[in-house]
């Protein structure tokens, strides 16, 4: 079975969409001489990550990153202080990934314009309405 009409429509303007407001966010993140926006991802989820860090494997199902992109993303962040491995305790082989002190900072200069574009980006979508419809319809996708 083929989609429909609407359902391609729809998935023209999502994949347009997000590619148009990634493109223009990492553009504005490499003006101010800042990461990339998949940076943002890692550095948020671990900073908020509680009990000691999380494991690569669990990043990786968190953000859907493909396992070879995340491990090379994780390397860098490593090399460029935002990161620390250490080793797991219960598996000597295993590592945690831990936020540093300047990976915090890093990550705030990043929100401040990630969120400033998002807010110009979403509000265009002005009815609460409209929004929740969206998210909604959105989380069914995400599953």
């Amino acid at each position: 079975m083929y989609p429909t009409k609407e359902e391609t429509r729809l998935w023209v303007a999502l994949n347009l969409s997000q590619r148009k407001i990634y493109r223009e966010m990492d553009t504005a993140l490499k003006t101010e001489g800042l990461p990339p926006l998949r940076w943002y991802d890692v550095l948020w989820e671990l900073e908020r990550a509680t009990c000691g860090g999380l494991r690569p494997y669990e990043m990786g199902q968190k953000l859907n990153f493909e396992q070879s992109n995340l491990s090379r993303l994780l390397q860098r962040l490593v090399c460029e202080g935002l990161v620390e491995e250490f080793v797991y305790p219960d598996d000597g082989r295993g590592k945690v990934l831990q936020i540093t002190a300047r990976g915090r900072e890093v990550r705030k200069q990043m929100w401040k314009i990630y969120g400033s574009l998002i807010h110009k980006h979403i509000s265009k979508v002005s009815d609460q309405d409209d929004m929740a419809t969206a998210v909604s319809a959105l989380n069914l996708l995400i599953g």
